[in-house]
């Protein structure tokens, strides 16, 4: 083997293992103190908290969502249309680093096995102080995965956890419970694994990228890789979220 094959060998192998410690012992740890923080600040003022997890990464903030939040300005407002409080806690899976992204992808792979058990922890612990209040968790993609992941993690609780789950890819956990809304739109090729098409959006995605980035017209390489069906609005969903919020809540 040549030296400079060893080396970038060598080096990969310290990234993913550098980024794993970094991810495990680090990240989850003042990520989830950064998250406590937030649900107690929000239960001091609220009866339901809405957490919100973004898809891709899990680092697109609230306002700039532009995917999701909408969805759940309008649930939270028919929430608080029953006279509850209404507070939206988001919670990030990663950092906005390419470092942060490589440590994170062992938890997307594996359906978030370390990072679902430290947030369902705080759910809990959150709960446990506040047993008057109720949990919404809500995810879009690998958001809807994660949440997923939550729901086998907590305690089954009838009266206080629930999840909404838009779009979840098909590896998802499918978790079993009547707290758990999950919509899929018929043609979203993730959702229903359809891996030929998969497999052409991922392979096309790069040359769109670089011909649009050349033309001028900037995307990001997850704008470029556009999943056919996994679009999700407001208009196609209201009917059945409604209907389990205000069955639920």
């Amino acid at each position: 083997m040549k030296k400079r094959t060893k080396i970038i060998i060598c080096s990969v192998l310290a990234l993913l293992i550098s980024s794993l410690l970094w991810f495990n012992f680090v990240f989850l740890n003042n990520n989830g103190k950064s998250f406590e923080e937030e649900l107690s600040k929000a239960g001091e003022e609220s009866d339901v908290i809405i957490v919100f997890n973004s898809g891709g990464w899990g680092t697109v903030p609230f306002d700039k969502a532009f995917d999701f939040s909408p969805i759940i300005n309008e649930t939270k407002k028919i929430i608080e249309e029953h006279d509850y409080k209404v507070s939206v806690v988001q919670y990030y899976r990663t950092e906005e680093t390419f470092f942060a992204k490589v440590a994170s992808l062992r938890e997307v792979f594996f359906n978030f096995p370390d990072s679902s058990k430290v947030f369902s922890q705080r759910i809990e612990e959150f709960l446990d102080k506040n047993p008057g209040d109720k949990v919404v968790m809500a995810g879009l993609s690998n958001g809807a995965s994660f949440v997923d992941a939550a729901m086998a993690d907590l305690k089954e609780d009838k009266d206080s956890i629930f999840a909404i789950e838009l779009g979840a890819p098909f590896w998802k956990k499918n978790v079993k419970s009547e707290n758990i809304l999950s919509l899929n739109n018929q043609a979203d090729i993730l959702a229903n694994g359809k891996l030929g098409q998969l497999l052409f959006s991922v392979i096309k995605a790069p040359i769109i990228w670089a011909y649009s980035n050349l033309s001028g017209n900037h995307m990001t390489l997850g704008e470029a890789m556009h999943i056919n069906g996994h679009d999700y609005y407001w208009p196609q969903v209201k009917s059945e979220l409604t209907e389990f919020v205000e069955a639920k809540l």
